[in-house]
């Protein structure tokens, strides 16, 4: 799909600031003498059921258990999982009319337990995932698929209802999307949202879950079975560490031996550290502003586009990533083959700011506080916990909003309780929000932005609906030609910048600290470092 091939050709993980030599890097052990490989996420995972995944951490422990049909290596092209090979125009896989997708799968495949994986797998997880019942935020995606078929134990064919874009990654793919989970464990639950293997997971990848210590560690043990043969690493310990001093401890004290998300002015410190190389990796997580417009005041664009212009993004990017991240004016970075610059972002303007709100009936006390009938301007900003650019940024925004009578409470919450069935964000419990966004390189953003992925059926946790963007947003995905869709995301970005359902802050660059003797280890910051653990090794 050629469209397909340019956007991948657009993504770079950029590795830049390698340092650190070999001296000092150790081969950890575990119990049995065998390799293992200590690494960190900051929050604890809600359950391990790639259908009801909702946050990076649960996406990035899933990988290493579960497949997709196809997944993202580390420059950002799609490969085979357990499907034999990507489905194309060339090769077939893709109809004609692109209405039309077959997977092959690969034979000789097992679940973790020994049963044989199978294209019922495929369908079930299909048919689980759109079921109502499910707490599935992916359903937005999926209810593309008209129908999906299995004539056979090893072939699924999706047929859609009008050529999907965005169809390989979105679909079964492990890292963006879902992965499979397995029918015959989960078929007769009576609540799939709870059910016993949400926290036991079993599934076709190269490790296994031995070990839940909830809120402090997983342990994962190679999978001796797994169809792209033993992994090398004999055991992955995956800490949770949600404090930076401690984590910079454990890279320094050679207690971890991969650690990323590392707070950005962390860096210097860390490329002194003997046996340690330290890395930076362009991502498409973008931080901004999100605000609840379903809630008064900021059900008026003008209160919205008033606090926008608030906040000098540049200098907050800048000061909050330590200089590491790329400023962001729009919901595209600017190294997307879709990105427009002139995409009508507010600027910097506090007068302006100031008379926006004197126009919306917001009137400045003698408090420094604005007023209307009676009622402050003033309202909860929710920020997840543990992770120190994002308390910057909290406090920067904060202080730039009472510059113009605006007076925001921050409110530290772990990431975990943001997001899920219950989520704060998720069930609209929230009045702005410190956010994010994380996809893969195609522009799509159909399940931020479309009234359709408005929560719990995708993650338009704004409440954000407007039929120009829905009807731009479905013929931007109804095409394969990129020059076509480049001009209906345009047309996005400018809306999307008038309305202001949220402010886009920085994109991140993610900072890694690795041992120096873990050889093919190579971050993939679109879903998870762990999509190629099978390969990891160790080597002087």
């Amino acid at each position: 799909m050629t469209v397909r091939s340019a956007a991948l050709l657009a993504l770079v993980v950029a590795l830049a600031g390698c340092t650190g030599s070999s001296g000092g890097a150790t081969v950890p052990t575990n119990a049995a003498g065998k390799p293992v490989v200590r690494l960190a996420i900051n929050v604890d995972p809600n359950d391990l059921n790639p259908v009801l995944e909702t946050t990076l951490q649960e996406v990035y422990v899933e990988e290493a258990i579960f497949n997709g049909l196809v997944k993202y290596d580390g420059n950002g092209e799609l490969i085979p999982d357990l499907a034999t090979q990507v489905p194309s125009l060339r090769n077939g896989g893709i109809s004609r009319d692109g209405k039309t997708i077959t997977y092959h799968l690969r034979r000789g495949v097992r679940w973790q337990d020994g049963q044989p994986f199978t294209s019922a797998d495929v369908a079930y997880t299909f048919a689980v995932t759109m079921d109502p019942k499910t707490n599935a935020v992916y359903g937005a995606y999926f209810g593309r698929i008209k129908r999906l078929d299995t004539p056979d134990p090893y072939t699924v064919v999706i047929h859609l209802d009008a050529p999907f874009a965005d169809v390989l990654s979105d679909f079964f793919s492990c890292n963006t999307s879902i992965g499979i989970i397995p029918k015959h464990l989960y078929a007769g639950t009576a609540d799939i949202n709870r059910d016993y293997h949400n926290t036991h997971p079993v599934g076709t990848g190269p490790y296994r879950l031995e070990r839940w210590d909830h809120g402090s560690l997983l342990v994962l043990k190679a999978n001796p079975d797994y169809f792209g043969g033993r992994p090398a690493i004999d055991e992955i310990d995956i800490h949770i560490v949600n404090d930076q001093n401690t984590l910079i401890a454990m890279v320094a004290s050679h207690d971890l031996d991969v650690a990323s998300q590392i707070a950005p002015n962390e860096l210097p410190r860390l490329r002194g550290v003997a046996g340690v190389r330290v890395a930076l990796a362009r991502t498409y997580v973008e931080r901004l502003v999100s605000f609840n417009i379903s809630h008064p005041p900021f059900d008026d664009v003008r209160v919205r586009r008033a606090l926008a212009m608030a906040l000098d993004r540049r200098r907050i990017a800048a000061t909050a990533f330590a200089g590491t991240a790329i400023p962001a004016d729009s919901i595209l970075p600017p190294y997307s083959w879709a990105y427009t610059k002139d995409n009508g972002s507010p600027p910097f303007d506090a007068s302006a700011a100031n008379r926006l709100l004197d126009a919306a009936g917001w009137t400045l006390g003698g408090d420094g506080v604005r007023h209307k009938d009676g009622k402050p301007l003033s309202f909860t900003l929710i920020n997840q916990s543990g992770f120190a650019p994002l308390a910057a940024m909290a406090v920067e925004v904060q202080a730039a909003w009472r510059a113009v009578g605006a007076q925001a409470q921050i409110r530290e919450v772990p990431r975990n309780t943001l997001f899920g069935a219950n989520g704060i964000e998720s069930t609209g419990r929230f009045d702005v929000a410190i956010d994010n966004t994380a996809t893969d390189a195609d522009p799509d953003r159909s399940v931020y932005i479309e009234t359709s992925a408005i929560a719990p059926r995708g993650f338009n946790f704004e409440h954000y609906s407007s039929a120009d963007v829905d009807r731009w947003s479905e013929a931007a995905l109804r095409t394969y030609d990129p020059a076509v869709r480049s001009r209906f995301y345009a047309l996005i970005q400018r809306r999307l910048n008038a309305d202001v359902p949220y402010v886009p802050i920085a994109w991140e660059r993610w900072a890694y600290a690795i041992n120096s003797s873990l050889k093919d280890f190579e971050p993939e910051p679109i879903g998870s470092d762990l999509w190629n653990a099978q390969a990891w090794r160790y080597a002087p």
